[in-house]
């Protein structure tokens, strides 16, 4: 069976009244996205508050904004809605007091004719070694918002209550933890990282109900988890460095990695390959802008599609911003409440 547009076991939940939500969005620059996987990286930039946007949008043209499902032959395509290829939006900040981390992620992804809302906020703390290491321990307490637009579906039958007849919403609190460790030189690597996270910790279960025909949605996030690493290899020939990184992602059925590597000269100009698993290539390209102490980072990535999507797809685009400056807080000493005299010796 082929299916033209990812909604089919959509469709099957509709049928059994409970359904397991869609995998959390992937990003292509994971490396400039960690608080999303991980809340134990807030904070994690000593000293400066780090603000980061990401756009991307995934499978650009897949569906034309139609979703078909073909039948056992492969070949009569029924239609059942209409929708969009995913559109993920990403925002965070993220900063320390102390050795208190504090962050704030909220992120929108958008899948045909569902849509996922979830902001965290994140703290952790962070404990320094004698070697200058850190491993921070962090939790995310936050929302997640699902949404399905039941005007945008075709049903069989219009009168199947199990078939929405306006866009449904429900809400549930959602937990994650992280671990994120921090390593000045491993070896010939400067600036080592590695982080092991899970994300819906709680499993949370949303309630969607029908307002029109009372039926009831029970749609459930599965438990993710993730462990990243990477570091940077200066000076590998003159003014240019490498930077690999590698995330592993799996909900307990599916597994999948992420290979990249950046190279990085004269500290500003950015070029970069990825191999994601099973079958996938990614190209990066970006800019660092010298602001003296400060930083801003854009970078831009394209994902080359190589599977059977191809005939359907013109690939996948993500863009990011990020801006990190420094933050410091120096309260003036409070004014005595009596007057000092001061007497001076002649």
């Amino acid at each position: 069976m082929k299916i033209k547009f990812t909604i089919l076991i959509l469709i099957f939940g509709f049928i059994t009244n409970q359904i397991k939500a869609q995998q959390d969005p992937q990003f292509t620059q994971f490396m400039n996205n960690k608080l999303f996987y991980n809340p134990g990286f807030a904070g994690s930039t000593a000293g400066k508050i780090c603000v980061n946007g990401t756009f991307r949008t995934q499978w650009v043209g897949y569906g034309n904004g139609n979703a078909f499902v073909n039948d056992a032959t492969g070949i009569n395509a029924s239609p059942v809605g209409r929708g969009s290829a995913p559109s993920t939006q990403n925002f965070g900040i993220h900063g320390n007091i102390g050795r208190f981390g504090i962050g704030l992620n909220i992120w929108q992804d958008q899948l045909g004719f569902t849509t996922t809302l979830a902001p965290t906020i994140s703290l952790a703390y962070i404990h320094p070694f004698d070697n200058g290491s850190k491993l921070a321990g962090g939790i995310g307490i936050g929302a997640i918002q699902n949404s399905i637009d039941g005007k945008q579906l075709i049903a069989n039958d219009p009168s199947d209550p199990k078939v929405p007849k306006g866009t449904v919403t429900g809400n549930s609190l959602n937990v994650d933890f992280g671990l994120y460790y921090t390593l000045p030189q491993l070896s010939i690597f400067n600036d080592f990282y590695f982080g092991v996270s899970s994300l819906h910790l709680n499993s949370p279960l949303v309630k969607l109900v029908d307002d029109a025909t009372k039926a009831q949605f029970d749609l459930q996030s599965q438990r993710h988890y993730y462990a990243m690493a990477g570091a940077t290899y200066q000076q590998v020939i003159s003014n240019l460095d490498l930077n690999p990184n590698i995330i592993y992602k799996t909900d307990g059925t599916k597994h999948n990695f992420d290979f990249n590597c950046l190279a990085v000269y004269d500290q500003k100009i950015i070029g970069g390959l990825t191999y994601r698993t099973p079958q996938e290539f990614c190209v990066l390209a970006g800019y660092n802008f010298p602001l003296g102490t400060n930083s801003l980072n854009l970078m831009y990535s394209y994902d080359l599609i190589t599977s059977d999507i191809i005939s359907y797809s013109q690939g996948s685009h993500e863009i990011t911003l990020r801006y990190c400056f420094g933050f410091k807080f120096d309260p003036k000493p409070p004014k005595p409440f009596f007057p000092i005299k001061t007497p001076r010796m002649l």
